[in-house]
């Protein structure tokens, strides 16, 4: 009767840990978010440092709702892909600043959106909402919102 006593508290003790584990990371992503919109209205920071904030909230907040709605997505899915996801467009940004040329610059542009178009993680049909940013000359940031943002991320990293 002990060891079944010490194997359910211990069982318990885990599941408590990994719950406020998934808060935690719940919760960061949630300040990515806030963090990504204050920047977005930031109006000291330069036109398209703000532009690239707002595409980071907006990509955030569809995997959160996305993610949300979404049968057996987990919150750890959620932090590994929004960490991603900051990865890839800081990346991105730097690849853009050290391109040399407009002919670099287009280069690296296509390599990134070629990676979010062609690494989609809900494969949503909304096709008008997920590709909002991909022909809006207004952002840099013309990539799929539905994006799969690890392997993206993989596959810009390896090219």
């Amino acid at each position: 009767m002990k060891k079944i006593l010490m194997v359910c508290t211990l069982l318990c003790s885990f599941l408590m840990g990994a719950s406020a584990q998934e808060e935690e990371i719940y919760n960061e992503v949630k300040r990515l978010m806030t963090y990504s919109e204050k920047q977005a209205a930031d109006k000291s920071l330069g036109l398209e440092e703000r532009k690239v904030a707002c595409f980071k909230y907006d990509a955030l907040y569809y995997l959160l709702e996305k993610g949300g709605q979404t049968e057996g997505f987990t919150v750890i899915e959620l932090g590994t892909q929004a960490n991603a996801l900051i990865e890839f467009v800081n990346l991105y940004v730097k690849k853009l600043a050290e391109a040399k040329n407009k002919k670099e610059r287009e280069l690296v542009m296509a390599r990134f959106k070629g990676a979010t178009t062609g690494n989609a993680l809900f494969n949503d049909m909304d096709k008008e909402m997920v590709y909002a940013y991909i022909d809006n000359p207004g952002y840099i940031t013309q990539f799929s919102i539905d994006t799969n943002w690890v392997s993206a991320l993989e596959e810009v990293k390896t090219k």
